[in-house]
């Protein structure tokens, strides 16, 4: 249930002494006229009390300052000052959500989590029914650093949990949740059967499953891999067995909900801070990078705020429908592979090891800020969308036909062709999926279509799209005829066609370039 905190003795950073505020600030680029202010951040804790003597004493080692913490109990369970050996959870929480957030309001939540899963998982519902009608406080964000496999809960209590976490989604409150330290076998307990288990709750799929990496100073990161006992386990990440594939994720897997979404430092090994009973202590864990992902959601609802907007509401939809113009740090290098459970690898693009990658947080915030609150569609899938579009609206059609954005995968390339004078690519498409359609329902877009994309004129694009290959994936908007009659002699006569992916309807994105 509680994680495990990976304590060091010593790390490859500030002569051992772990990161301090200033360098995660930096090397994440985290903006410093935002502090939060205005927003409230709720530490959810369960049986883990903290000295808030602690917490002053770290933030003023490092010239922080937080006016603003309350203590809320949710069943009666009361804040044990951080004395026993367990509270240094919600001490580094606490530590470091307001390193992030200084300006933020932070709000503990305690409830007593009991003995067993099923008591636990009480508390956990407890908390975020508590929350929800938490009106004195009203938090844009939530911090949970505690979990297991799914397989040790009922399925029941995480389906509650998962409505909850829902509401709270779209009542503007983004749950964060650490995807776990015990990488693809997910279980605390070594001795379960060395199966891959996703961790839960993180699993939920309105949460914001928050996942390791290894931080180097030169800003460089690699997957949190497991590398002995000096780093302790091994990045949270896998494929749920309790909840379905959600839409936005729908090119990525057959079945089941992927985490983790986004990751941030965790491995021991490149530890941080933290004020445990009076002295210096090194932690490590995906319980760190939550609460510090959660101080980042708190200035992006600053920034909104500044723009006239409310809190962002699910956020775990947007981090895919957009993932081609959010700033994310791509990391292709470890695994999750833990107790003789082979894990999964890092790689090029999302992945059940470390996400999208880590981000940099300036840029995510200036980003994200801009965002409408409704995602793409009501069914939204991985994509993107260009930073001079706002996310909901598609232009107008130049015809009857309505107009869309799809992801797909190329299943032949033609050869080029002079259409009216004119040079196009001409490609096959299959599994065709909708992110975006303006004058039609998204169920008249079948998974397969030919697409003409003109090119070498004033109307079309530029120039060719370089290197188009079968078998790789292709974002582009245009045009959507339901029956070809517009290209009989290419394709079959009665595929779909996509064509006008060019301005001043549409664009194509190809191996992380836009051509429009």
């Amino acid at each position: 249930m509680k994680r495990n905190i990976l304590f060091a003795t010593e790390t490859d950073v500030n002569q051992g002494k772990g990161y301090f505020p200033q360098d995660i600030r930096r090397l994440y680029n985290i903006p410093s006229n935002l502090t939060g202010s205005g927003q409230s951040i709720g530490i959810l804790e369960f049986s883990n009390g903290y000295s808030i003597n602690d917490a002053k004493q770290f933030w003023s080692q490092h010239g922080i300052q937080v006016a603003n913490v309350a203590f809320v109990s949710v069943d009666g369970t009361r804040n044990d000052g951080g004395r026993s050996p367990d509270d240094e959870e919600a001490s580094l929480d606490l530590q470091w959500a307001g390193a992030i957030a200084p300006g933020a309001k932070l709000i503990v939540y305690e409830a007593n989590a009991g003995q067993t899963f099923e008591t636990f998982a009480d508390a956990v519902i407890a908390s975020l029914k508590y929350v929800l009608n938490d009106t004195t406080h009203n938090p844009s964000v939530l911090s949970i650093s505690y979990g297991d496999a799914e397989s040790s809960f009922d399925q029941d209590a995480l389906t509650q949990i998962a409505d909850l976490i829902e509401q709270l989604s779209q009542k503007g409150v983004t749950v964060c949740i650490s995807s776990g330290d015990q990488g693809a076998y997910g279980m605390h307990d070594t001795r379960g059967v060395p199966e891959r288990h996703a961790d839960a709750p993180a699993s939920v799929p309105f949460a914001v499953a928050v996942g390791g990496t290894h931080l180097n100073p030169d800003g460089t990161e690699t997957a949190w891999t497991y590398n002995g006992p000096q780093n302790g386990g091994a990045t949270g990440g896998g494929f749920s067995d309790v909840f379905p594939k959600p839409s936005y994720q729908s090119s990525f897997n057959s079945t089941g909900r992927g985490l983790p979404d986004i990751s941030f430092n965790a491995d021991p090994a490149s530890g941080y801070q933290i004020i445990f009973q009076g002295q210096n202590a090194i932690v490590g864990g995906t319980s760190v990078s939550c609460p510090v992902f959660a101080g980042i959601v708190a200035l992006l609802n600053e920034r909104r705020a500044q723009l006239g907007k409310g809190p962002v509401k699910n956020l775990t939809s947007l981090l895919y429908t957009n993932y081609h113009s959010i700033p994310y740090r791509d990391i292709t290098v470890g695994n999750n592979s833990f107790n003789g459970v082979t894990g999964y690898q890092a790689a090029p693009g999302w992945d059940a090891c470390t996400g999208f990658g880590s981000i940099d947080a300036s840029a995510f915030i200036e980003y994200v800020a801009q965002l409408d609150d409704t995602p793409v569609t009501s069914a939204p899938a991985v994509g993107s969308m260009r930073s001079d579009q706002a996310p909901s609206v598609l232009p107008k059609s130049t015809s009857k036909c309505p107009v869309v954005r799809v992801l797909a995968t190329i299943h032949k390339v033609e050869a080029d062709a002079l259409v009216h004078g004119v040079h196009h690519h001409q490609l096959l498409l299959r599994d065709v999926h909708v992110l975006a359609i303006r004058g039609a329902d998204p169920s008249i877009v079948k998974g397969y279509a030919f697409v003409a994309i003109r090119y070498g004129d004033d109307e079309g694009l530029s120039g060719p799209i370089p290197d188009l290959k079968a078998g790789r994936s292709i974002e582009l908007q245009g045009e959507y005829i339901p029956q070809n009659d517009a290209y009989p002699s290419v394709g079959n006569p009665g595929d779909p066609v996509i064509h006008f992916v060019h301005h001043p309807v549409g664009f194509v994105e190809y191996e992380g370039k836009t051509y429009q």
